[in-house]
Formats: structure tokens, sequence, C-alpha cells
């Protein structure tokens, strides 16, 4: 294990959770603090031991654990000063607050929407209010205790508000959020009000890093983000109205030396002893739950029974014992939920028990860690069949806790796990028929195969267990931080732009390169409504008579005439295949065949009618098959679709295919902006060189430059140039201080102001 290294310095790592890590308890005038459940709780204790065990100086010097609890702050100090690994910090939030917040909003609405019931959802009347509530309570106890250089780590749905609260009072925090429950389809998301959409989207954009189970989960997620906030997002990272974050897949583990070597512990094998005379040559199918509809108890006990059903040979050699955790079952929905759950176990017993076995053992309790793992370790197959589940952290308990001889795991498909366990036999939930084969096949497969499961599975857990997972996400929080900086450090500040002004004004004989749409102009959702207004033609035509200015686009050159052709400037049309100095006509250094574009434009035109809001344009010396007025994930599929089929079709033609903004373009071979540039700077020697563009053929005109000029990309794309400008108008802002520069006379020039 490995935890962070020298580069990375965090001083505390500070957990948010809804609940603390221990429940207080008191006898005799004393307190003591009793671990709770859950895999979150485990993971974490194992964590912070493990740190201060094998990092001697410690990755963090201090843990704080930051959740609701009532106690006194007596109580809590008398726990601080015995645990050596926590500090814990109670968040009180009175009964009014919570039971809408946790009990409502939580529970009864985020829960059965974010699992796939929407039927199950209730939007009650202030459950949203009194969960910003609760979140800004979170937020009130963080803002006492958070210092410079903690690490800020929150976690799961209760508290999707947080970090943006955080982020606004502390700008300069580590924050990582992660979250343990699925993040839904946008399709499922958006049945919320689009309020609570936009809270909850942009309070996980507060956060450096935000963390999910499966790439799917991080991958709905953005889509929501595209498609709600408009936000491009960009190798999975957002970047937008001063959000720099990124979503990935960090799927959580557990401790797998813990369990496995716990098989052997002594405390372990008592129970193991008990079990083996209580199921003597029986086969043994276990599974263990939380308390939930989520969890498919139902489906789950209608396979069992269509499994002794369809193999009448199985009867009277396999037990099921099915432990249930208790969970909510003060709530009316849970309790009516065991009642059926409870009679059909008796309906199951009764139909196929005998006097001296019973196919299923149904518990209703907790049961204590050495219990589960000696039942882990003597299951023929561990069952494990949600509905819908985050992870589920018991099927990787269950393998890790493997040894000779080896049970096996049927596991639910819809499960977050699944993702990592392809070994396992995987059902889905709903098909009882198929679940009831895949008991019969676990219980009768092959030791061989069997072994060579398990083994690739154990060995996975082994490399990415909690640490790594903890470690992985971490390191990848500090990562972003680091590439957040090193966007910052190439924005243009205030800095960087009088430099680059007082280059400018130095210069005998400078040189700009603008691009045009996206640039000069924004972009609009039809080229032909990206006209210049008149401040544009102002700042053009003021500039272009003071130094040497070209206006260098994939316009086509009568657009470029019609706007620009009056001022004393070169304008280079289509990428370069057009070129026209000052006072001259325009030169066109290709042929005028265009029999190619019978060729391309019917695929063009086919990928239009495959594609709403797609279009063509075209052009003198090529063909745009433009999609930014169309479904996002849509277009972006036909284009990659289009790019393909046209990457054959042109194979042994001399065009070359451009990939531009919301656009793909085939044009003629043999030109571009970079060779076009060369062409202008090359003509005489100029002793400063700006040029800006915002697309992706923007790149080959920065290539082309020498060295020393100065370039600059519109957007936040990866980029050849130098520095980068958050949109465009802030291009347009720059020209303007350009402009007032040199009325104040301070540039030497041949020519001369209007």
């Amino acid at each position: 294990m490995q935890i962070l290294n020298d580069n990375v310095n965090y001083k505390r790592l500070v957990i948010v959770a809804y609940r603390l890590p221990f429940t207080l308890k008191r006898r005799n005038n004393k307190t003591t603090a009793v671990q709770n459940s859950g895999g979150l709780v485990s993971a974490i204790l194992s964590l912070t031991e493990k740190m201060r065990a094998k990092v001697k100086d410690g990755a963090f010097n201090r843990t704080v654990w930051v959740g609701k609890g009532e106690y006194s702050e007596q109580e809590i100090n008398s726990v601080n000063e015995v645990n050596e690994n926590f500090e814990l910090r109670p968040v009180r939030i009175n009964d009014t607050i919570n039971d809408k917040f946790y009990g409502g909003f939580c529970n009864d609405l985020i829960w059965p929407l974010f699992h796939y019931f929407p039927s199950m959802a209730v939007f009650g009347e202030g459950y949203f209010e009194n969960y910003q509530k609760g979140n800004r309570l979170f937020f009130n106890e963080l803002a006492k205790i958070i210092r410079p250089g903690d690490f800020v780590w929150i976690h799961d749905y209760q508290l999707f508000l947080l970090p943006q609260m955080l982020r606004e009072e502390f700008p300069d925090v580590s924050i990582s959020f992660f979250l343990h429950i699925p993040f839904p389809s946008y399709e499922i998301f958006r049945i919320m009000p689009d309020g609570y959409q936009i809270a909850i989207l942009k309070g996980l954009l507060g956060a450096n890093l935000i963390g999910f189970h499966t790439h799917d989960y991080a991958q709905h997620f953005l889509k929501s983000v595209k498609r709600r906030l408009g936000y491009d997002v960009i190798l999975n990272t957002v970047q937008a109205d001063g959000v720099f974050s990124r979503a990935d897949a960090f799927p959580i583990s557990i401790d797998f030396d813990k369990f496995h070597d716990a098989v052997n512990l002594p405390e372990t094998e008592k129970y193991i002893s008990r079990i083996r005379k209580q199921k003597r040559d029986r086969l043994l199918i276990f599974s263990v739950d939380r308390l939930d509809y989520t969890k498919g108890f139902l489906n789950r006990l209608a396979a069992f029974e269509l499994f002794l059903e369809r193999y009448n040979n199985m009867r009277g050699r396999v037990v099921f014992n099915m432990v249930m955790v208790p969970s909510r079952d003060t709530i009316a929905r849970y309790q009516d939920m065991k009642k059926e759950i409870e009679a059909t176990v008796g309906r199951i017993n009764g139909k196929y028990g005998t006097l001296d076995w019973n196919p299923i053992i149904y518990q209703y309790r907790s049961l204590k860690f050495h219990e589960l793992v000696a039942l882990y370790s003597q299951s023929n197959v561990g069952l494990l069949t949600p509905l819908r589940d985050g992870m589920n952290l018991v099927a990787k308990e269950y393998v890790a806790a493997q040894h000779h001889p080896q049970g096996m795991l049927v596991l639910s498909e819809l499960a977050g796990a699944a993702a990592e366990m392809g070994e396992s036999i995987l059902i889905n939930p709903t098909d009882t028929s198929a679940m009831a084969d895949a008991i019969y096949l676990a219980l009768n497969m092959p030791p061989e195969e069997k072994s060579e499961r398990i083994e690739k599975m154990t060995n996975r857990l082994k490399e990415y267990d909690v640490f790594s997972w903890s470690d992985d996400i971490l390191r990848s929080t500090s990562k972003v931080r680091d590439d957040q900086r090193s966007f910052r450090v190439r924005q243009v500040s205030k800095q960087i732009e009088k430099e680059i002004i007082r280059s400018f004004l130095q210069a005998v004989n400078p040189l700009l390169f603008f691009d045009y749409d996206g640039t000069l102009v924004p972009i609009r959702e039809f080229p032909e409504l990206a006209v210049p207004d008149g401040h544009i033609i102002s700042i053009t035509e003021r500039l272009s008579a003071y130094t040497n200015v070209v206006i260098i686009s994939g316009r086509n050159k009568d657009f470029l005439d019609k706007w620009f052709s009056y001022l004393d400037l070169t304008l280079i049309a289509e990428h370069g295949a057009f070129i026209k100095n000052p006072g001259k006509e325009w030169e066109y250094s290709l042929d005028n065949g265009d029999s190619w574009k019978e060729v391309i434009l019917p695929v063009m035109n086919r990928y239009s009618s495959r594609c709403k809001g797609a279009f063509v344009e075209t052009k003198t010396a090529s063909l745009c098959w433009h999609y930014r007025n169309a479904d996002s994930d849509l277009s972006t599929l036909r284009a990659l679709e289009l790019k393909n089929e046209l990457t054959e079709l042109i194979s042994n033609m001399p065009l070359q295919i451009i990939d531009g903004h919301k656009v793909v373009e085939v044009k003629r071979a043999g030109y571009n902006k970079g060779s076009a540039a060369r062409k202008v700077f090359n003509a005489e020697k100029h002793d400063f060189i700006l040029a800006i563009g915002d697309d992706k053929t923007d790149e080959e005109l920065f290539s082309a430059l020498p060295d020393n000029a100065i370039t600059i990309k519109v957007g936040k794309e990866t980029t050849k140039a130098r520095y980068s400008f958050t949109n465009q108008s802030a291009v347009i802002e720059f020209l303007e201080k350009l402009i007032f520069s040199i009325g104040k006379g301070q540039k030497r020039s041949s020519r001369t102001m209007e």
C-alpha cells in the first residue's frame, strides 16, 4: 500500500458524511464509542488504521469526521481524547428539519429515483427546502474547522449541495465527493423539478473530483451536466463559469486482507465449527442484505422456489440461509415488505420442507464480523441479486473469504460490483428462471473452473483494495488541482495582457492573425447568422488602419468580401484555399475541379437526414456537415460514423477531413491555415506576431508560427497555443484595450489612426 507521495501535502483528512462512524453509548457515567455498520465506515476506519500503521509521518496528521449527532461537547471530547484515529465533530439537526431532509428528500425521493424506482418517489412539501437547510448546517460546522491544507472528502447523496457551499466560501480548499449509490440516466434524473436538478449538479461541481462506482454512473452524471446546464465536457472534465471539476469511476473496495485472513482466526473458527455441524453434508446458499426494496428479496425467493421445483434432486440437499439486516422497519412500507417476505419464506418452507429439513433459514438480525466471515467461507453459493445497487461490497467480501474448498458467487448484473466481477455468474435479477438455473450451475460447477474464476476475482481485489481506492481518489484530486492551476497559468491574466500589449506597442512591424467564428464573433446556430456588428467592424477597421491584420477563416470568400473587403487588411478564406491581400484580387492556387463533391455530398445529406438539426454547407473548395443544432449525444455518434465512412471514401482521393467545432469538413488537400499563414509572415519581417483562434483548425495556425509568436486559444480545450481566453467576449475586451493603448499614442508606426 502507498498513501500518496511527497508531492501531495495534505495536513488533515476531513471526512463529511451524514452519520458519524460511531454511536456513543452511555453507561455508568462513561461514554464509549461503538462502530456503526456500513461499507463506508468500515472502509475509512480500515484506511486510517493502515495509514497510521504503515506511514511513519502519516499522509495526514489527523482525521476529522463530521456527521450528524446529538451528543454533548463533553461526550465528544471524551471520545476524541481516547480515539487516536478520529476527531468527531457532530452536526446537530433538529427533528423538524431532519424528518424532511433525511427521511423526506433523501429517502423518499433521491433513494427510489436514483435506484430506478420512480413510481416510489415522493415529492413532499418542504422536502427540498429542508434538504437545503440540512446541507447548510453541515456547512456551518465545517466553516468552523476548515484550515489551509485540509482535504475535505464528502460522501453520498445526503450532501449533494455541500461542495458548492464550501467552494464559494473556501475557493482554495481541496474537495472530493464520492457517491455511494447509482447516478441514474438523464431520463430518470430529469423527472425531478428543474430547480432540484440544477441545484444538485451545480452543488456537485463545487468539488474538484466527483467519484462514482462505475463508468456508467459517471457518464450519466456528465450527460446530465451537458443536457441540463449546457456545459461542455472534455475528457470527463467540466470547465465552465469558473468550474473546473472532473468526474470519474473509482469502484470502492474492501480491506481484502482483513476478510481473507479472518477465516483462519480462532474466533472465526468457532463459528465455522458450529456451521459445519449444523449443515452436515448439505450445500449452503447464503445471502445477506439490508431490508430494502432495492435488494430484490421476493425475486430471489421466487427463483429459489423455482430451483427446488425444477431440480427436485436438490431437495433435502440444499439450505438457503437468507439474512436480512434490520433497516427502517418503523416505516409502514418496509413493515409491509418484511411481512410479505416472511410470508413467502413460510409458504416455501411449508411447501417443500420435511421433518428434518427446511429449505430456507431466515434470519432478521445483524451478524457479528467473525460470524459473517464464517458464513462466507462455508457457503457453497453467495446469492446476491439486488434489483439495483451502487456497488454491493458483500460480493467482494464473499470472494475475499474464499479459501479451499471454494464457493461460487451468483451476482446481479445491475449491481455496480458486476463491472469488476465478470468471472462470477451474472444474472438479471428480474429473470427468475435464469436465476434458478444459475444457482444450479454454481452448485455443480467443477472445482477447477470455480477455483480459476475465484482466483481471478481475488487477484483483482488484492490489487485494488480499499487503500488503493482511497489513494486513487486522493491522487486524482491532487491531479485535478494541478491541471486547474496549469489551466489558470495559461489563461490571459491582467499581467499577461499588459505584457502582450507592451510588446505590441514596442514592435516596429507587428502582425495580427484573427480567426472569425468563435473569435471575432460568437458561434451562432447557423453560419449566416454570425455576421459582424458595428462594434466588430469598428475594431477591425481601427486595428487594420494602424497595423497588419489578417482575418483567417473557414468562411467562403464571398462572405469575407461582403464585410471586410474595403478594409486595409488581408483576408484568408476556406482555411487557406483563397488569399486576398489589401487592394488586390483573390488568389486561388488550386485547380477548379470539384467533381469530388458529387461523391461526398450525398453521403453528408444522408447523415443529415439521420440527425435532426444537422445540415450541409457548400463552399468553393470544401463541404461542411454542421451539427451544432442537433442533439449532443446523437450528433456526436453520427459525426463519428460520418468521419469513419468518409475516411474510407477519400482514401484514394486528394481530399482531407477536418474535425472542427461541431462540424465535419471535407476539403481539397495541400493547404491549411498554417500554410496560408506562412505565405503572409514570410513575405516580410515581423518583430511581433499574435494569433487568436478557437477551432481545431487554428491549431495548424499556431503550429506554423515562429516560436516567439504569441498564440491564444479561445475556450478550454487542450491546445498548442501558449495562452487561452475563457470565452469569445474576452477576445473583444482584449482588442478594445489594444486599441485604447494605440489611441494613447504610445506606438510608433508608419500607419496613423484615423
